[in-house]
């Protein structure tokens, strides 16, 4: 049979209230009676239940994390620096998937609610409907990673997405690219829409016309980005350099290109996002933008715990920079006329 608390009190000779307090580490408990209660925890091998616990110190110590995509290397490293960050104050991070989907995210929200986290933080699929991971009372701060939701305030932490995106772009154009596509995962999902529009803002700056039939628009796994770059470099064999809008489209477009039999970067550069590494371990390596992942993890676990200790202050927005990691994917200057300066970002979040 399982071990009561009853049974830890008895062992302990202690009152039951007593030994609640101190086994859950709050209210009024002399040193003594601490110490004989966790002895007699430990002695009869007794296991708290969290949620009972729960119910009267008013906290699990847990926090929800929903990201987009659980095998996406980069939502790894952001529970790394999250978890990280939030153990040391006794929170451990628990973690769902919601596989882009709005469904599967409402369900992974409920059920963190159910098991009474004590904050949520997200990576939302959809940069229009937030409302559902509220809490119902609004009582369990909410944080948003990687991606915003429009009229959702509450603290979110992103990067540099846009200008990010301007960085590549405009290293293409400094090369001599002046045809060059793109492979993104869908609009709906904030940081591919921020990133399309500064791919969009670089070619304008440059003065090279914006041509949609070279954005290929797909859903966001390595098998997606394959076929739409496949059809995309097909339909269009002018294309010089393809510009990627995740690490996921980088991978599907990478083996789309090896599948065509076309060099990189002889016949078509290539660029994209994450500093993973297998992009230095493919030939040739590849040019991309490192996103600061872990600190994403750390910001918003600070963030966070900042909101539990009693923080009322306005949601903060937080964006983090990025680096361009320059290798030989995107090749060398093809003209003379590639030599003419290219505009950087102006700073605007302006619809391209």
């Amino acid at each position: 049979m399982a071990i009561t608390l009853r049974d830890v009190a008895l062992h302990a000779q202690l009152s039951q209230a007593t030994v609640s307090r101190a086994l859950g580490d709050y209210g009024k408990v002399s040193a003594t009676a601490k110490k004989r209660a966790l002895q007699a925890a430990e002695e009869l091998g007794y296991r708290p239940n969290a949620v009972a616990r729960a119910l009267v110190s008013g906290s699990t110590k847990t926090i929800g994390l929903i990201v987009s995509d659980i095998e996406n290397p980069f939502f790894a490293t952001v529970a790394r620096g999250l978890s990280d960050t939030v153990e040391p104050d006794g929170y451990m991070v628990l973690l769902a998937n919601s596989n882009e989907d709005l469904e599967e995210e409402r369900r992974a929200v409920n059920a963190f609610h159910r098991r009474l986290v004590d904050a949520l933080v997200v990576a939302p699929a959809s940069a229009s409907e937030g409302s559902h991971l509220l809490s119902p009372d609004r009582s369990v701060p909410l944080a948003l990673i990687d991606r915003a939701v429009r009229g959702l305030h509450v603290d979110t932490v992103l990067v540099d997405n846009r200008g990010a995106a301007v960085s590549c772009v405009n290293h293409l154009l400094s090369l001599g690219h002046r045809t060059i596509g793109v492979v993104s995962d869908h609009p709906e999902i904030g940081s591919s829409s921020e990133r399309l529009r500064g791919y969009r803002h670089a070619l304008k700056s440059a003065g090279v016309a914006v041509d949609p039939e070279l954005v290929a628009l797909t859903s966001p796994t390595r098998r997606s980005a394959h076929d739409a770059a496949i059809r995309l470099l097909q339909d269009h064999p002018e294309i010089t350099a393809i510009f990627t809008t995740s690490n996921f489209m980088t991978v599907g477009v990478f083996q789309a290109i090896r599948e065509l039999g076309l060099k990189v970067p002889e016949q078509l550069a290539l660029v994209g996002f994450d500093d993973l590494d297998w992009t230095t371990l493919v030939d040739p390596p590849l040019t991309v933008v490192a996103q600061p992942a872990e600190q994403i993890g750390r910001e918003v676990g600070q963030t966070v715990l900042a909101r539990l200790r009693g923080d009322q202050g306005r949601p903060r927005r937080i964006r983090l920079k990025t680096r361009l990691i320059v290798r030989a994917s995107a090749g060398e200057l093809l003209s003379r006329a590639a030599e003419t300066p290219v505009a950087t970002p102006n700073g605007a979040d302006d619809e391209l």
